[in-house]
């Protein structure tokens, strides 16, 4: 069941838009600004590259000129990135409240005493929020994606939120086997045919669970392709910008 839900979770609960798939990416080495006038491109505290919704760019603080076809694909570019990174961030959102509902639906069909249970859950999940917090930070009309941790060489993002996870997991698993075991041992019956009921509801707790977020998680996949059909209208747009400014080139964020 640790496996299942391990599984699950992850699908769940990473970056739609920012992990890898086989339709779309944005792969981040620096980290975007989404601010209310611009979108920028940092390395620690150095823009990269910034763009206002007039469609002007700037390259290392300096304006280039460009032509008025690459203005309005610059224009178009950076409204795409803003639309887009926002519509990550709720769906990501979106799929952390899935997990949570999922897994106290499953409580509740345990039968056995559920408070400590749902805040166990709510702690472990809590935990994993922590995790996704820091690498996007939405702040008011600005948001920050620390692309220079989630695209890290050393697969650093995806072991960290699988340990998040695992941690998660662990937490829960033991939390429900202490309640529904100490449920049993005070039932009638030999040992044995007590033990079997544990084994039978972790079962149906596991079962419940992978049906739950499978039945909830279809609409959040639809959203998630909708976010990818839109990154590849974005690509098009990405690589007009760099033919007409080959500058760009060096910060290919969609692929």
């Amino acid at each position: 069941m640790k496996t299942l839900l391990t599984t699950t979770l992850l699908s769940l609960c990473t970056f739609p838009a920012l992990a890898a798939s086989n339709q779309c990416s944005l792969q981040f080495k620096d980290d975007l600004v989404i601010a209310p006038a611009t979108v920028q491109l940092q390395r620690g505290q150095q823009d990269l590259w910034k763009i206002d919704q007039r469609g002007q760019l700037w390259l290392d603080n300096k304006a280039v000129r460009t032509d008025a076809s690459t203005q309005q694909a610059l224009t178009d570019y950076q409204a795409g990135l803003r639309s887009q990174s926002r519509a990550t961030v709720v769906l990501v959102a979106d799929a952390l409240q899935l997990a949570n509902e999922a897994v106290g639906t499953a409580i509740a069909n345990l039968g056995v005493n559920q408070q400590p249970l749902t805040s166990t859950a709510n702690q472990a999940i809590a935990g994993l929020k922590n995790h996704i917090d820091r690498l996007v930070v939405s702040n008011g009309d600005e948001i920050r994606i620390y692309g220079s941790q989630v695209n890290q060489p050393d697969g650093g993002l995806e072991r960290e939120l699988e340990q998040a996870i695992e941690q998660t997991i662990a937490q829960l698993t033991g939390a429900v086997m202490m309640n529904v075991g100490a449920a049993m041992m005070q039932a009638n019956g030999p040992a044995d045919q007590r033990m079997a009921q544990v084994g039978q509801k972790m079962a149906q707790f596991g079962s419940q669970m992978k049906q739950q977020m499978q039945q909830k998680g279809k609409a959040l996949e639809q959203r998630g392709n909708a976010i990818c059909a839109e990154l590849q209208q974005l690509d098009r747009l990405e690589q007009q910008i760099q033919q007409a400014v080959p500058a760009m080139q060096s910060y290919d964020l969609i692929d």
